[in-house]
């Protein structure tokens, strides 16, 4: 094979905007599937232009050509593998061609690489592998990607979590996962830019919050994450657009939140429409407790997958939030402001996130803020949705007067409380 399809060095560099590939790889029942939900949301809310590829060995399996390569002879085991490897990296290639053609800033999110494959297979048919196709380890390993990130099985570390009922590809013990997992990581010990995230988090979302600081470090930007302050605007009528200093980048988002019912023990159900200019993405998400604690679970859904979910699940109790997001950074921080524009009174909220709780973070002088509703419920997502819910009168008079509510002073500083987002 031509070294020109493991190496697109040159291409990319010659790009007229940057191109980063982002392999996100881990053991069984690590979180993959959340993070990359989550990096997908927050890059496009940053202003990246977000694709995801996707594992070639699971679009085999769904698609009923997965074989068990135990019961292949050597040469048919390693003719499989080579062909699972180069649909990889077609796809990988695909994609790359189509982030050539953007207009702005592009992450490429691998779900899985292709150096995964020597965790699977035995080191004679890998090394064989290498042989017949005339690839080395550095162009698999050191070429395709710019960051490598491994996310630990919950086996090792966090085994109370290990669950193999939630993804059909699925069937390893505690004891194979955390045998496969020391694979994967072994397959990109050397890559310039590997990270692992284990599970010394106190939570599960703080290594979903980790792994999403690794990839903001990486490309060079602050971290959002689940510690944060939320505040409610004084805005004028009908305007919601935050007039920014010279210089301040800002993402404008338009968001549709629609509520399923809730079953089990989910907390929160529910699918967001996230986009612009008649480009969307779609995600679900599940709020639930497992062993007292809360639990985030997200991923990215088909238009299909939506609609189907809207028209079927859809809480009859709830109507559907209709928002404008904008995201902005100030000082090295990352800012969002959310405006409810079909909920009575339009409330405008100031989100203020950081990674570290008890971390001071100065309030932008170009917002104007009424109060802290961090802790009040009636400014929460879900209360919001509520048919006849009602906007507090006293919130609505002070944002018409475009003053600050007596006995609630907002200092320029602010501390951050640890807050699960709503």
């Amino acid at each position: 094979m031509k070294d020109d399809t493991l190496d697109h060095s040159k291409v990319l560099s010659e790009s007229k905007h940057p191109i980063t590939r982002v392999c996100l790889t881990g053991g069984p029942c690590a979180g993959k599937t959340t993070a990359l939900a989550t990096l997908s949301t927050v890059l496009q809310q940053l202003g990246f232009r977000v694709l995801l590829v996707p594992e070639a060995a699971t679009l085999l399996m769904k698609g009923g050509a997965m074989i068990e390569t135990r019961k292949l002879t050597f040469a048919d085991a390693v003719r499989f593998q080579i062909n699972v490897m180069k649909m990889q990296m077609s796809l990988e290639d695909i994609f790359i061609e189509i982030a050539l053609e953007q207009d702005q800033p592009t992450i490429i999110l691998c779900d899985r690489g292709v150096m995964d494959g020597s965790a699977y297979t035995s080191e004679n048919i890998w090394q064989a592998l290498l042989d017949e196709t005339g690839w080395s380890t550095i162009q698999l390993r050191d070429r395709r990607y710019e960051a490598v990130i491994h996310l630990v099985t919950s086996a090792d570390g966090a085994d109370e979590f290990y669950t193999n009922t939630n993804n059909e590809a699925r069937y390893e013990s505690n004891k194979d996962a955390i045998e496969l997992d020391k694979k994967l990581i072994n397959a990109w010990v050397g890559h310039p830019h590997f990270s692992i995230i284990d599970n010394s988090s106190t939570s599960f979302q703080k290594k979903i919050d980790r792994c999403l600081d690794t990839v903001l470090k990486f490309i060079g930007l602050p971290t959002p994450a689940s510690f944060y302050k939320k505040f409610l605007l004084i805005t004028k009528a009908g305007e919601y657009e935050i007039s920014l200093p010279k210089g301040v980048k800002k993402e404008f988002f338009q968001i549709e939140e629609t509520f399923l019912t809730a079953t089990g023990d989910q907390v929160e159900n529910f699918i967001r429409k996230v986009g612009k200019n008649d480009s969307f993405n779609y995600n679900h998400e599940i709020r639930f407790y497992q062993n007292n604690e809360r639990i985030v679970k997200k991923r990215q859904i088909s238009a299909r997958e939506y609609i189907e979910l809207f028209e079927q699940q859809r809480d009859p109790s709830m109507k559907q939030l209709k928002k404008l997001r904008q995201c902005f950074i100030y000082e090295q921080q990352y800012f969002m402001v959310e405006t409810f524009v079909n909920v009575d009174g339009a409330p405008s909220l100031l989100r203020i996130e950081t990674t570290k709780e008890g971390k001071e973070i100065k309030i932008p002088p170009f917002v104007k803020v009424l109060k802290d509703v961090t802790e009040e419920n009636v400014y929460a997502s879900s209360s919001m949705a509520r048919v006849g819910y009602k906007m507090p009168e006293g919130d609505k008079r002070a944002i018409a007067q475009g003053g600050v509510m007596p006995g609630s002073p907002v200092p320029p500083v602010v501390g951050i409380s640890e807050k699960k987002n709503q």
